[in-house]
């Protein structure tokens, strides 16, 4: 079986957003593409943080409550940021996914986006590898 690679499988035109982003337009973000972590990036696309629905999470609570201003995505956002290659093997990010307890990376190529890949991804792969298993055997 050849080695599979995270620029094969990842979503290159993924969503991102920019720094300064409200909440609200944030989770408006995970329901139209129907995910649940997003890179936040500079103006020149380098990735400099991850926002994920659970980050979101209180601040919303605490906004719908209170009626507190409303955040920003860099109130909330996680700045050390985990991050894969293109030239990653899908097999070493199913690893390194199960072990870090993500469900997105984001997947940085010379400190700029250039895609996402998910933990749904890496199930499609690792199923179809397994099927291709099971015929040969």
């Amino acid at each position: 079986m050849t080695m599979q690679r995270v620029m094969n499988e990842m979503k290159i035109n993924a969503p991102s957003i920019p720094c300064g982003t409200s909440l609200v337009a944030v989770v408006d973000l995970f329901v139209k593409h129907q995910i649940n972590a997003v890179p936040v990036v500079n103006t020149e696309h380098a990735v400099i943080g991850f926002v994920s629905e659970s980050d979101c999470m209180q601040a919303l609570i605490s906004g719908s409550y209170h009626c507190d201003k409303p955040a920003i995505v860099n109130d909330v956002m996680s700045k050390d940021v985990v991050s894969v290659s293109p030239q990653d093997s899908i097999i070493d990010t199913a690893i390194r996914m199960s072990k870090d307890n993500f469900s997105v990376y984001p997947v940085v190529e010379a400190s700029k986006l250039v895609g996402i890949i998910s933990r749904s991804d890496i199930l499609q792969v690792l199923a179809e590898n397994n099927n291709q298993c099971n015929q040969m055997g």
